[in-house]
């Protein structure tokens, strides 16, 4: 690890080989795009992209609980879509989960995710604050 980076994961988020979920560095949260998996790893939402969506935000407020940060603090959001069709449900979600605050959004339409069950990702940034100097 490098020093003046932290990596770390809640435990009430499902646990991924091979990476921590959020990288805390220069005063900001980068986190790890997220599924609709819960904290057993069971797939959650089925088919429907808008009930996977409304998983993500589960576990993406989970995630903002564990680094102490609100959803005031996101500054920025991305979006993967395998469905254009999808994109209004899944946008519903991410609405309905910032309320009025309307960071910057990219969405993109891909071919694929990680896995067939995945309809959506989502990955944020969050600014945490200065960071603390030695």
């Amino acid at each position: 690890m490098h020093e003046g980076v932290t990596l770390t994961s809640p435990a009430d988020v499902n646990r991924v080989a091979g990476y921590e979920h959020v990288a805390l560095a220069g005063g900001f949260a980068f986190v790890a795009g997220q599924v609709a998996r819960d904290v057993d790893g069971n797939w959650v939402g089925g088919e429907d992209a808008g009930a996977q969506a409304a998983q993500i935000y589960r576990n993406i407020d989970r995630i903002l609980a564990h680094i102490g940060a609100r959803r005031e603090e996101v500054v920025r959001i991305s979006t993967l879509l395998v469905n254009r069709e999808d994109a209004p449900a899944v946008t519903r979600e991410r609405l309905a989960f910032f309320g009025d605050h309307r960071p910057p959004h990219t969405g993109m339409i891909v071919a694929g995710l990680g896995s067939a069950h995945v309809k959506v990702e989502v990955e944020i940034t969050v600014y945490v604050g200065t960071p603390a100097t030695a």
